[in-house]
């Protein structure tokens, strides 16, 4: 299973070997529920009305039945969920294009950027510089775009799909501008509606040195997570603390860490974000229709999105 971002230390053969054990372990996957489960998705997606034009590659749909666990009905609902955002909030989804002048800015900037795999579990691990985000001249809808543009494109690899995503933030040097910068909208919609709709087996959160300022912020933004998130979450007061919990060839070395420099990880990272370009735009070709009855209600004081036709749609469709 090919990846960009192979495992430090690790042979291709070892890797191959982890993703394995790690696919079978925590996400019941195996060659022939594989199979059936994308024929069953494929299926409800040609009966779904609403679904005008969707993605049905093995790749792609792979992203929803794993985070799943290959509960079928689970993984349908979560993509209507998904495409349902996307249309409903084009300015965090729309054209994710890394050569976009904004968007260039913020990646050149070292804003966020995967540094590499934790060796231990075969996780991707992103890294974000909150003071490097110019929040002066950027608001929230630039951040959640620098997210998405993240994510999509890293989702698109099988790896991370099945090891899932370590997040790590550095606030060291934040400024209220960076808590001011996003509104109660972007906020409430960002934790509520894209925690719930974007595939992603985030496994860990890891805070370094968020400023007393931010607390309470937190508290808040706590508020909106699940008790298993709230659990992945973890607190260091020093980047000594985050050392401590982190093998050193990951790190980078601006960090203490024995890896290459934020800035060579950066210019890396936007070698294999040019290599999915096409696939990221062509993102934007996927339709679905809001307008039908069974359309998803989509409440606008949080922009929580909650899909109530998935389920039924997939009750009605025959699968042995």
């Amino acid at each position: 299973m090919a990846t960009f971002f192979p495992c430090a230390n690790h042979s291709e053969a070892t890797f191959a070997a982890q993703l394995d054990e790690l696919a079978t372990r925590e996400l019941r996957e195996d060659a022939a529920l594989r199979e059936h489960s994308l024929g069953a998705m494929r299926e409800w997606i040609r009966q779904n009305g609403r679904l005008r034009r969707c993605r049905t590659d093995d790749r792609f749909l792979l992203r929803f039945l794993r985070v799943k666990k290959f509960s079928v009905p689970r993984a349908c609902e979560m993509l209507e969920r998904y495409l349902t955002m996307r249309q409903s909030y084009p300015r965090w989804f729309a054209r994710l294009d890394p050569d976009d002048v904004d968007l260039r800015q913020v990646l050149d900037a070292c804003c966020m950027l995967p540094i590499g795999r934790d060796p231990s579990t075969g996780r991707i691990v992103v890294f974000g510089v909150v003071r490097n985000f110019d929040a002066q001249r950027f608001n929230s809808d630039t951040m959640i775009r620098l997210n998405m543009l993240v994510a999509e494109a890293l989702l698109d690899e099988e790896p991370n799909q099945i090891a899932g995503f370590t997040h790590i933030f550095d606030n060291g040097g934040m400024t209220m501008a960076h808590v001011t910068c996003w509104t109660l909208d972007n906020l409430a919609g960002y934790l509520r509606s894209v925690g719930n709709c974007v595939p992603v087996r985030l496994k860990e959160n890891h805070f370094v040195s968020v400023p007393t300022f931010a607390a309470q912020i937190s508290k808040y933004c706590l508020s909106f997570a699940s008790e298993k998130l709230r659990s992945r979450i973890h607190c260091h007061s020093t980047v000594e603390e985050l050392r401590a919990k982190l093998p050193p060839e990951l790190l980078p070395e601006e960090y203490g860490g024995a890896g290459p420099s934020l800035k060579t990880l950066n210019a890396r990272f936007r070698e294999f974000l040019a290599s999915k370009k096409t696939i990221l735009l062509e993102l934007d070709d996927m339709e679905i229709d809001l307008k039908d009855p069974r359309e998803a209600a989509v409440h606008e004081d949080v922009g929580e999105v909650v899909a109530d036709g998935a389920v039924g749609s997939f009750r009605k469709l025959s699968i042995d």
